[in-house]
Order: C-alpha cells, then structure tokens, then sequence
C-alpha cells in the first residue's frame, strides 16, 4: 500500500518525518548549546576519548529509548524496561554463560528473554485490559524479583568469556562496537517506522486508537508489538552492559526507566501518542549523555543528574503541550 493511500486512511495520525523534522529544530540548538559550553568549560570533553565514551555511556540508555518510542507513539508507558534489561542480562550470564553456552547463545537467550517479557507486558494491555501503566509497574516489581532470585541479592561473580566481552567493550578501529550495534538499531527501526506500514499504524494507534481500529488497524496487535520490540530492544541493552561490567549486580538497570524515558520525551515524542521521531529520540539519549558526562569532568555531584533529568522531562512536555496547542 503506497504512503498516499495509507495517509488518506488515517487522515489524523502525524507524518513519519525523519532527521530533518522542523519540530526537533529547538533540540538540535540546545544540543549544541551544551556541547560548547561543555567544550568551554572543560578541556577534556573535546579530547576524542572522552567523546567516544559520550556515545558509549549513551547506547545502553539510547537503545532501550528507541523501543520505548515505539511505545510511547502508541499512546502507553513502560516502566519495567530496567527490569528485563537486567534479567535479560542475567539470563544471559548467569544462566547460559555460566552453564558453558557458546556466545550466541548466550546472546539468543538473552534476546528471547527480552521477547517474553515483552510478550507478558503486551498480553496483560490487550488482553486482560490493565493499563500500561499498571501492567508495567507490576512485571517491573515481578521480573527484578526473579533477577534477585537468580542472583540471590548479590552481584553474580564475574565471569571471563573474551568473544562474549567483546560486545560491549570491543573496538572496530576507533569506534566502540556498541556504537556501531545502537546504528544498526536505528536504522533497522527507522526503517520499520518510516518505510513499512507498521509504522504508520503504530502512530494511528496513537492519534485516535478507536478511529485506527474502525479503519482496519488491528491496534491489540499493534500494541502487542511494540512492546515485544521494546523487551528486544531492553534484552540487546543488558547484554551489551553485561558485556561491558563481566558481571550482573541484581540492581542492573534500576533508574533506567527515567533516563529512556526522558531521552524519548525530551526528543519530541508525545506522551499522548500519536507523534514523535526517532532522531529525536537520538538527541535526547546523547544530550543527557553529554550532560552526565560534563557532570563528571566539572567534580559535580552525579546525583544532581537525576534533578536535571526531571526538569528536562518537565520542560519538554510544556513545550510538547505548547506546540499541540
């Protein structure tokens, strides 16, 4: 079905647009705003080392927001995205590594842990009628219990696997792999949400549910993909942070829920569903990174992170508000 047909079947949902969306105009000015007063005010940030660590420290937050999008677009929340990325990792590790499974298993394992949980929180929304918030909120508590369970409170000791390392600390010349996996990532995405007809249902879905589904959108199923896409994106995350840290504390993951969300907000996608992109997504996820980062260099307490992420939350959604108005 070409793209005119599918718009004049859903004349209310948003356009699919791409890097150059005007909306994410005043992003990429505050962008660029940090990133000179950070260049300004440390001579650190600039040296490439400290560079590639931004992009680094932003992939595991940025993969997990990329799913999360797709949620978000679709009008729900997911708060338990912390909880698979550690129990994704945990399975991972705990489970197959130390069981003696090659790497690739260890990483389908994980990934098909991801799915699951995804699966779970998809079924309770459009199956049993719970809400996403409420849904999430309880398998965020049940899937960082079983994580608890497998770990027994404690950080599960460090396990030496080099290719299974390589994940998440390797280099492809001066580039971190995990840089090159979170492009892959995107451009997969992208292209599911700006070329494919999925796309422009998940963004019916999110304009008016009932009036996508009057037209022929099957929205329980659009719902229950996303959040599958979600779980894949949170598992990929924890494999690739286990990768990185040899080992998987019961509390990998906590607070994750905030920085994705904040990074998707931040980068224009509407609460209410129905609008958003994933460059903007992109932007978010590596201003909180430069952020965080510029934290560090200047001897700045990390936890005022948290406040910063709060207040950039805040102001985002007025601003969404004030364009919608």
């Amino acid at each position: 079905m070409s793209t005119g047909n599918q718009r004049s079947r859903f004349p209310w949902a948003a356009k699919r647009t791409g890097w150059w969306r005007i909306e994410n105009l005043g992003l990429y000015l505050v962008t660029l705003v940090i990133f000179v007063l950070l260049s300004f005010a440390s001579r650190y940030f600039l040296t490439p080392s400290n560079l590639f660590d931004v992009l680094r420290q932003s992939t595991f937050v940025l993969i997990i927001a990329l799913g999360s999008t797709f949620v978000i677009m679709t009008g729900g929340i997911d708060l338990s995205v912390g909880a698979i990325l550690g129990l994704s990792a945990g399975v991972t590790s705990v489970i197959l590594l130390q069981t003696g499974g090659s790497t690739i298993l260890a990483v389908a394992g994980g990934l098909l842990a991801g799915l699951l949980c995804g699966l779970v929180n998809g079924l309770l929304i459009t199956r049993l009628r719970v809400t996403d918030f409420i849904s999430t909120l309880a398998t965020l508590s049940v899937f960082r219990g079983i994580l608890y369970m497998m770990t027994e409170g404690v950080p599960f000791a460090k396990f030496a696997n080099p290719t299974f390392s390589f994940l998440g600390r390797g280099m492809l010349g001066p580039i971190p792999f995990p840089v090159i996996i979170t492009i892959a990532v995107f451009l997969l995405l992208s292209h599911l949400l700006n070329q494919m007809k999925f796309g422009r249902h998940v963004l019916a879905t999110g304009s008016n549910r009932e009036a996508a589904r009057l037209s022929g959108v099957q929205t329980d199923q659009i719902k229950l993909r996303v959040y599958m896409i979600s779980g894949v994106c949170c598992a990929l995350a924890g494999i690739l942070l286990g990768s990185r840290l040899s080992s998987v504390p019961p509390d990998l993951g906590q607070g994750y829920e905030l920085s994705a969300i904040a990074a998707v907000v931040i980068g224009g996608t509407a609460l209410s569903g129905g609008r958003g992109s994933l460059s903007g997504t992109v932007l978010g996820a590596v201003m909180i990174a430069m952020i965080s980062n510029g934290l560090i260099l200047l001897n700045v307490n990390p936890f005022y992170q948290f406040v910063i992420n709060g207040v950039l939350i805040v102001i985002a959604v007025a601003l969404n508000r004030s364009r919608q108005a």
